[in-house]
């Protein structure tokens, strides 16, 4: 007899029935979905309100957001997050693999993403460098690099080593003056910089501060370094997200809106229609990175998270093979500026993603397919649960440079790494050898009531 939706089949397993690659299931989030603690939406920190309201217009300031290569960033129109979606997609991540499983295979956040969604340079010199000041305090060093003063009796602007964002966006709510040195504009723009990437790449659990050690890479205005914000803000999201995936986990930071547009692109199906603009003209591209595109897709409807993360969780169990868009930027390219695929030769170089003392591996071989490689089973992975535990706390005065030297110098061997494979042509049998090897190790399901649906819509078939 079929089963029922509000049946308990004992033949429903959620997988994995090999458990030599998901080593960690037990830590998922999924794992208490499966058993019936379901903890609902993650809350996702998302751009600070006191961004919402500055535009910046100068171009003194503007030229030095080019120079230090985060034009892309500049660019990139923000929006609301849908915290609904970021926790279904959370759901199905896994800190094993760095990626998500998803029913027909694996699929990730990768260099080729961040750099046409938001058009951060990925070649370059890793974030590393001190997170303590060798000359004075961290107050000296806001006097110093930002311009303003934080009193030595203040507990809230700064805390530790990360600052308000919205005391930074306080001493930039003036414009400059017509006749400001160029100490003046520097510090100007380091405090809206700041901002920009605290807003939109390396917000953290606070919601609202961002760590001064970025300060770092923002010191010569005049003839910065190259640094690849690219793997700085992938490391970052990955740590996030593999964090997130956690039991007990309850809200989620880094950037979030790159993970929204990411669905959309490559799951279209999740994505709201986009409302063309009055008249139906839309104009010549602007220099705007991808995540311009989805600038008319409707915020999220009001409607109860309970029942919009039942929803994606339906959809994304129930996906078809011709729901994905594997490429989908090919149709993009011609039109996106040149600082949205200036690092390309290097999309698919298996890596560590160094930021500071994260270091996360991108693992492009597991979604060859993404770059139009035909799959194949991807090597093992093993989890290094000691590189996963290493955070900030109490290593002010560590050398991250030092700490992770080997990483760095794998990193600085990108070009000599890349991934190799046929190109992919047509869709991937069923029978293929990849999905034989992988629907044993995957976890197919992440609720019940998803799993009871997709059983009885099989069955009705």
């Amino acid at each position: 007899m079929d089963p029922r939706i509000d049946e308990e089949p004992e033949i429903v397993r959620p997988g994995p029935e090999d458990h030599s690659l998901l080593t960690r299931q037990r830590n998922h989030r999924s794992e208490d979905i499966w058993n019936g603690e379901d903890p609902g939406p993650l809350k996702c920190r998302g751009r600070a309100k006191e961004m919402e309201h500055i535009t910046m217009q100068d171009n003194r300031v503007i030229n030095i957001i080019k120079l230090v290569g985060l034009e892309g960033l500049f660019r990139a129109p923000s929006r609301e997050i849908d915290h609904c979606l970021i926790s279904a997609l959370v759901e199905r991540w896994r800190p094993e693999t760095h990626t998500f499983h998803l029913p027909h295979g694996e699929m990730s956040i990768t260099l080729e993403d961040v750099e046409v969604i938001l058009g951060l340079p990925i070649d370059g010199e890793v974030l590393v460098g001190p997170t303590a000041v060798v000359d004075g305090d961290w107050r000296q060093l806001c006097m110093a690099l930002l311009g303003f003063e934080v009193p030595a009796n203040d507990n809230k602007i700064l805390v530790g080593q990360r600052i308000l964002i919205s005391r930074l966006v306080e001493r930039i709510a003036e414009p400059l003056p017509h006749d400001a040195t160029e100490i003046q504009i520097h510090q100007y723009a380091r405090c809206y910089i700041l901002a920009l990437l605290g807003d939109k790449i390396f917000m953290d659990k606070s919601g609202d501060r961002v760590h001064l050690m970025f300060l770092e890479f923002l010191r010569n205005l005049r003839d910065p370094p190259q640094y690849s914000w690219g793997s700085g803000c992938l490391a970052w999201l990955y740590r996030e997200l593999c964090r997130a995936s956690e039991k007990d986990a309850s809200q989620i930071g880094g950037a979030l809106q790159l993970v929204q547009y990411w669905a959309w692109a490559r799951l279209p199906f999740l994505c709201p229609r986009i409302e063309p603009p009055p008249g139906c003209d839309y104009g010549p591209w602007p220099k705007a990175p991808l995540a311009f595109k989805w600038v008319r897709v409707p915020s999220p409807k009001s409607r109860p998270s309970a029942t919009a993360l039942i929803h994606y969780r339906e959809q994304l169990v129930r996906m078809q093979p011709g729901q994905i868009m594997w490429q989908p930027y090919e149709a993009d390219f011609g039109h996106l500026p040149d600082f949205c695929v200036a690092g390309r030769d290097v999309w698919t170089a298996r890596v560590p993603l160094v930021c500071f003392c994260i270091v996360e591996t991108h693992h492009p071989d597991r979604v060859v397919r993404q770059f139009g490689l035909a799959q194949e089973r991807p090597d093992h992975v093993v989890y290094d649960d000691r590189l996963h535990r290493i955070d900030l706390r109490g290593k002010v005065e560590k050398n991250w440079r030092e700490e992770h030297g080997p990483y760095i110098l794998t990193w600085d061997m990108r070009q000599q790494r890349l991934c190799h494979a046929p190109v992919q042509t047509g869709e991937m049998p069923r029978d293929h050898a990849y999905y034989r090897w992988y629907r044993p190790v995957t976890r197919k399901y992440v609720d019940r009531n998803s799993a009871k649906l997709d059983i009885m819509v099989m069955c009705s078939n």
